[in-house]
């Protein structure tokens, strides 16, 4: 199914070879930069420490996407990163074992559309940052769900499924929205660490704290 939904997506659309070429940078550019955080969870250090700071991390997500202040209960800002112009936070979720990771990357072209970018991403897997196994963090994404919702008063079209890392299996979310007052691609992306099914209610909790991009 993840195949199908990505590749019926493109052939409907007729992309041309340099959409398809910054497409793919894209994806790679978000699994070597958010495999970066990943790996960071494993050293010590001051930039570490900046990474983990919560009042750097909001600062970082605002710059992604506004949020009510202060985060719904249970959820907490966990690290961020700004990197080759790209933005990366993530917010987490102690009790329901959830990771958020947001990314903000420049956007180009009219035939780049949010389901095109899913189906990419779903078909090459984006990290989990949660610190295990950085070496191996990009699974592909079996996609089981698929849908639309408003979030910061935009359309997101997201996808979830499941990915598998050797005999680890877990769930995962892709969303993506295209501002239409903001030349950027903002990607959010969900790691479910103990459930077999996303868990998409205290996840669209998290989404409805979103004001704006």
């Amino acid at each position: 199914m993840r195949n199908q939904f990505g590749a019926q997506i493109r052939n409907q659309k007729g992309l041309a070879t340099w959409v398809k070429v910054l497409i793919g940078v894209m994806v790679i550019g978000t699994i070597s930069i958010v495999g970066i955080i990943g790996a960071g969870v494993f050293f010590a250090g001051s930039a570490m420490k900046d990474m983990m700071d919560p009042a750097k991390v909001k600062s970082t997500v605002d710059t992604i996407a506004k949020f009510e202040d202060p985060l719904p209960t249970g959820w907490k800002y966990g690290m961020a990163l700004n990197l080759l112009g790209t933005s990366v936070g993530v917010v987490t979720n102690e009790k329901e074992k959830l990771n958020i990771t947001l990314l903000k990357l420049p956007r180009a072209g009219k035939e780049m559309t949010t389901e095109v970018i899913l189906g990419e991403y779903a078909e090459k897997g984006v990290p989990n940052v949660s610190g295990m196994d950085p070496e191996k963090s990009s699974a592909p994404l079996t996609v089981t769900d698929k849908g639309k919702l408003t979030v910061g008063g935009e359309e997101m079209a997201f996808v979830s499924g499941e990915s598998n890392r050797g005999s680890t299996k877990f769930s995962q979310f892709i969303g993506c929205v295209m501002p239409k007052s903001n030349p950027a691609v903002i990607i959010i992306q969900g790691v479910s660490l103990d459930s077999e099914k996303f868990k998409l209610e205290p996840t669209k909790k998290l989404l409805s704290a979103i004001k704006s991009f």
